[in-house]
């Protein structure tokens, strides 16, 4: 059904790289264009809803990759507080694994899959195996159905001859599929046997050419160890602000790093940099790096023309004020939007909830082969 057009006038879009002063003109859920401009009525057509953004700031919403929040094992009312409290985050999709027992049939997965028909955002699924059940027959079965990421858990260091990568490779490379690695804590023992398992993980994907996620792990930027494509990393608390001062560093730079906004952690006793460079910041690390992680840019993690309308609404006094705070920021402890807006509908407005249960769709069709980070 065709949706009234919509312009947003007044705000500062904040983009990965800076702030652009425009109007947002949204139509049916997505960003049509950019520019300041007026339209005369013409005929019957209806003149377009004006929203008022003056002293805010329009950020792309967050993508929230893999929660790990237990979401499919809770219902009813604690499943909607979860929901509310990733929004008030400024979440707008989020990344959950489908974990299947290998006995299950497709309408048992399916049934799995029925935790999230009530969610307020976009969502997508990955699929979760361990190293046993990670074959090139179950690797294939799960592509053929259109999943494009797995989360493998090794808990022995042994585990990665185990694969079979010659043939494993040759499906992932067929249905441009990635692979997350999950180290449990209880798995391998210290940091040292850890850090050799990643590296050898780093080298065996790099050589089978598999693009790959590795978990709570900041590389040194330039290193040899990192291949800028086939080599992301996702950061966990105690790294997020050293991979923030090195995007800064490197502002117009290639950087394979991403963190949920839930685990970005700032010290701010020492400012580092300005308030509406640190949003720009945000947006690069936890919404334009992961949705290009996960294979949704640039339909989600940006506002440019063609993006969804995933709209965060902040107000500048708001932010600034909350920046200069010496303080340790956690950014998820802090309500950053005043509103916010999920494929050009208000769920989250002037701190009020809109009813909007149900209204999440389940995003397929992935490409997380697609971006350079």
């Amino acid at each position: 059904m065709h949706e009234q057009e919509m312009v947003i006038r007044g705000g500062s879009v904040v983009t990965a790289l800076g702030l652009v002063e425009t109007d947002l003109w949204v139509e049916n859920g997505k960003i049509q264009r950019w520019g300041r401009d007026t339209l005369k009525k013409k005929g019957n057509a209806k003149m377009p809803i004006e929203i008022d953004a003056t002293g805010m700031y329009l950020l792309p919403g967050f993508v929230t990759l893999a929660p790990g929040s237990g979401l499919q094992r809770i219902t009813g009312v604690h499943y909607l507080q979860a929901m509310r409290k990733m929004v008030q985050s400024g979440c707008t999709s989020f990344v959950d694994i489908l974990a299947p027992e290998a006995w299950m049939n497709r309408s048992q997965v399916n049934y799995l899959q029925s935790s999230h028909y009530n969610s307020l955002i976009d969502y997508v699924w990955h699929i979760g195996l361990e190293t046993s059940r990670f074959t090139p027959s179950e690797v294939l079965e799960w592509c053929r159905q259109g999943y494009t990421a797995f989360h493998l858990t090794v808990r022995d260091k042994g585990d990665i001859s185990t694969i079979d990568w010659e043939t494993i490779s040759q499906v992932l490379t067929s249905y441009r599929a990635m692979i997350h690695l999950h180290l449990p804590k209880k798995g391998l023992n210290g940091k040292n046997e850890r850090e050799e398992f990643r590296n050898r993980w780093l080298e065996t994907t790099r050589y089978w050419k598999i693009r790959t996620v590795v978990e709570h792990h900041l590389p040194i930027s330039g290193s040899d160890e990192v291949d800028l494509f086939y080599h992301l990393f996702l950061l966990g608390g105690d790294q997020t602000e050293r991979g923030l001062r090195t995007l800064y560093q490197h502002w117009y730079g290639n950087y394979p790093i991403a963190a949920s906004i839930q685990d970005i952690h700032v010290d701010n006793r020492r400012p580092w940099c300005k308030g509406e460079e640190m949003l720009s910041l945000l947006v690069r690390l936890a919404s334009r790096n992961v949705a290009k992680a996960v294979g949704l840019y640039p339909r989600k993690g940006t506002l440019a023309p063609g993006a969804d309308a995933d709209i965060l609404f902040l107000k500048k006094d708001i932010w600034l004020t909350k920046h200069d705070l010496s303080t340790i920021l956690k950014f998820s402890e802090i309500d950053l939007p005043t509103s916010v807006m999920s494929n050009g509908k208000w769920i989250y407005r002037d701190m009020t909830f809109i009813p909007s249960v149900g209204m999440g769709r389940c995003l397929c069709g992935t490409k997380p082969y697609s971006y350079v980070i």
